[in-house]
């Protein structure tokens, strides 16, 4: 019956250090993805891009204009 016990409990410890293993390749994943969308998002990858739009550089110099003008 004791060496039931200790089997059982070997095989729950290993398991578990397996679960651990896991979970930090898996956090380590999350954080490479992270990085990925972050990069794409500012490289406006993300989603299409609508030649229509106006640049950002003009965007923020309206912006800017609107501000000054209202202070």
């Amino acid at each position: 019956m004791r060496s039931n016990l200790i089997a059982t409990l070997e095989s729950s410890f290993s398991h578990a250090d397996r679960l651990e293993a896991e979970a930090k390749r898996s956090f380590a994943l999350i954080d490479r993805l992270e990085s990925a969308i972050l990069a794409k998002a500012l490289r406006g990858e993300l989603v299409p891009q609508d030649p229509n739009d106006e640049p950002a550089s003009v965007l923020l110099a309206r912006i800017r204009s609107q501000h000054t003008a209202a202070s």
